[in-house]
C-alpha cells in the first residue's frame, strides 16, 4: 500500500514536471541556449586565457633562465681560463641559491669532443653519465654548436613538464666551445596558478549560468508574453472571433506576425460572412420553392384524382383538364428556372464572364424577338441609337440580353393594342443611358417601391401568369455589370425603365 502511493507520488510528480516544461518550452529552450552559449564562451575563453598564460609564462621564464644561464656560463669560463677552482668552488654557493629559489637544476658539462674541454674542477655532471631524455640531449648538442636552446616537455624522470635551457660555454680566446650550462626547471609547480586561474574560470563559468537562469527566466517571459498573446489570439480565432488586435510597433517581427494575424482575421471575417450569405441564398431558394410550388402542385393533384375519380364524362373536359395540366407543369418550369437563375446572382461566388459587347447588336436581337412576342397585340417598336457606334459596354452578352427582354416583355405585356414601345441608347458623359418606353397602364405611386422585390406580381389579368422574379432577376444582372436601374411611371400613362453603364475603355480598337 505504502509502496503503490509512493509510485503514484512520483507518477504524479512526472506529468508535473512534463506539464510544467510543456507550457515553458519557449522560456526552457531560451534558458538552454543562453546557458549552452555562455558556457561554451567561458570555456572557450577559459582555454585561450591558460593557452597564452602558459605560452606567455614560458617565454618570461625561458628568458630568466637564459640571462641566469648566461652569467654562470661566463663565470665558469673565466675561472676555467685563469685556472682558479677555488673561486668555483665558491661560486657553486650561488648556484646552490639559484637551484633552491628557481626550483631549478644546473648542470655544468664539459665538451668531450672540444680539444681542451673543462676539466673536472669546473663541471658538476656528465652527459654520458646523466640519464637524459631525447628532448634535454637535443638541447645540450645545440649548445656544443654554439646556439642556445630552450624546450618545455614531460620528463619522465621528473614525472612532470620541465623546461631546458641550454647555453654554451665559450673560450674568452676564440671561438671554441669548451661546455654547457643546462638548466631543468620542473615548471609544474610554477603552473599551480594555471590550475588556480582554471578553478576561477570554471567557478564564475557555473555562477555565470545559475545567474543566467535568472535573467533568462525574465527575458524569456518579456519574449513569450506576445507570442502568449498570439495564442489567445489564435484561439479566438478558432472559436469565432474575427476583431483585430492592436499592433504596437507595426515594422517588428512580432508586430508583422500580428499584422498577418489581422489579415488572416479580415479573411476569415470575409469568408465566414460568405458562408453566411451562401447559406442563406440556399435557404432561400429551397423555401421558395418549396412555399411557390406548394400551389401548383395542389393544383396538379386535384386534377390528377379527379381524373383518377372518372368523374368526368366528355372527352372534351378530359383534354381540357390535361390543358391546364400542361400549363401548371410550364408555370413550375419557368418558377424553378428563374429561382435557380436568382440563386446564381445573389451567390457572391458567381462571377459572369465580361468582355466587350455591343448594346447596338443585343437590342438588334432584342427587337426581332421583341416583334415575334407583340405581333398578336400588334405592337410597334422603334429604336433611336447613335450611329456609327457599336456602344460598347464590358458584359455578359446572354444576361445583358435576359435583363433586357425581361422589360421588354413586360412593356408587351402592359401595352394596349397596336400600342407603340421606344427603345433609346444615348452616351452621356462615358456611359450609355438605356431607356425601354411603354405606353399602357402604368404602376401606382403605391406599387412602385415593391416591384423589384421578390415574388411581387400585380393583380392584373395581364400578369396572371408572372413568376414575379423577372425584375429582381434583371436588377441583379444590373448590379453585376456594375449598372443602375430606374423606373419612372405613371397610371394609365406608362412605364419608362432607364439602365446606365460604363463605356468600354477598348471601345476604339471595335470601333
Amino acid at each position: 500500500m505504502v509502496r503503490e502511493r509512493k509510485t503514484r507520488r512520483r507518477r504524479k510528480k512526472r506529468i508535473l514536471l512534463w506539464r510544467f516544461i510543456q507550457r515553458n518550452d519557449v522560456v526552457l529552450k531560451i534558458y538552454t541556449s543562453f546557458a549552452f552559449v555562455l558556457a561554451m564562451t567561458g570555456v572557450l575563453i577559459g582555454l585561450i586565457f591558460m593557452m597564452l598564460y602558459q605560452k606567455n609564462y614560458i617565454r618570461s621564464y625561458t628568458k630568466l633562465l637564459t640571462r641566469q644561464g648566461k652569467i654562470i656560463a661566463k663565470h665558469v669560463s673565466s675561472f676555467s681560463e685563469k685556472k682558479q677552482p677555488a673561486r668555483f668552488e665558491r661560486y657553486n654557493t650561488y648556484i646552490d641559491e639559484i637551484e633552491r629559489a628557481e626550483n631549478t637544476d644546473v648542470w655544468i658539462v664539459s665538451n668531450n669532443s672540444a680539444e681542451n674541454p673543462l676539466s673536472e674542477e669546473y663541471i658538476n655532471a656528465r652527459a654520458d653519465e646523466t640519464i637524459l631524455s631525447a628532448d634535454m640531449s637535443e638541447t645540450l648538442e645545440k649548445a656544443f654548436q654554439g646556439k642556445i636552446s630552450a624546450i618545455s616537455s614531460y620528463d619522465k624522470v621528473y614525472s612532470m613538464t620541465t623546461l631546458c635551457v641550454s647555453l654554451p660555454v665559450k673560450k674568452k680566446q676564440g671561438k671554441e666551445i669548451i661546455g654547457a650550462v643546462t638548466m631543468v626547471s620542473m615548471i609544474d609547480r610554477q603552473t599551480m596558478g594555471l590550475r588556480e586561474g582554471g578553478y576561477l574560470i570554471s567557478l564564475s563559468v557555473l555562477m555565470a549560468v545559475i545567474i543566467s537562469y535568472l535573467v533568462a527566466a525574465v527575458f524569456s517571459r518579456y519574449l513569450s508574453r506576445p507570442l502568449e498573446k498570439i495564442g489567445k489570439r489564435i484561439g479566438t480565432l478558432a472559436s469565432g472571433d474575427y476583431s483585430k488586435i492592436e499592433v504596437k510597433r507595426p515594422y517588428s517581427q512580432l508586430g508583422i506576425l500580428e499584422k498577418s494575424l489581422n489579415h488572416l482575421s479580415g479573411e476569415l471575417a470575409k469568408a465566414e460572412k460568405q458562408r453566411e450569405d451562401l447559406e442563406q441564398v440556399r435557404r432561400d431558394f429551397f423555401a421558395n420553392v418549396s412555399h411557390e410550388l406548394r400551389t401548383p402542385i395542389t393544383v396538379l393533384r386535384g386534377y390528377t384524382e379527379t381524373l383518377a375519380d372518372g368523374i368526368l364524362e366528355g372527352q372534351e373536359q378530359i383534354d381540357e383538364l390535361y390543358h391546364r395540366m400542361l400549363q401548371e407543369c410550364h408555370g413550375m418550369e419557368r418558377l424553378v428556372e428563374d429561382l435557380f437563375i436568382l440563386s446564381k446572382m445573389k451567390n457572391p461566388d458567381f462571377k459572369i464572364d465580361m468582355e466587350p459587347v455591343s448594346l447596338q447588336q443585343i437590342f438588334g436581337d432584342i427587337m426581332r424577338s421583341g416583334k415575334m412576342i407583340g405581333r398578336e397585340k400588334e405592337i410597334h417598336f422603334h429604336m433611336d441609337a447613335p450611329e456609327e457606334d457599336p456602344c460598347l459596354i464590358m458584359g455578359d452578352y446572354g444576361r445583358l440580353r435576359q435583363m433586357f427582354m425581361v422589360i421588354v416583355d413586360n412593356a408587351v405585356k402592359f401595352s394596349k393594342e397596336q400600342g407603340n414601345i421606344d427603345i433609346s441608347i444615348q452616351k452621356e458623359e462615358g456611359r450609355y443611358k438605356v431607356a425601354i418606353r411603354d405606353y399602357g397602364v402604368g404602376i401606382s405611386e403605391e406599387q412602385l417601391p415593391f416591384i423589384f422585390e421578390k415574388f411581387y406580381t400585380s393583380k392584373m389579368r395581364q400578369n396572371e401568369k408572372g413568376t414575379g422574379l423577372g425584375l429582381m432577376i434583371a436588377r441583379q444582372i444590373a448590379l453585376r455589370h456594375g449598372g443602375d436601374i430606374q423606373v419612372d411611371s405613371v397610371l394609365q400613362k406608362g412605364t419608362a425603365f432607364t439602365f446606365a453603364f460604363d463605356e468600354c475603355t477598348c471601345a476604339e480598337d471595335f470601333a
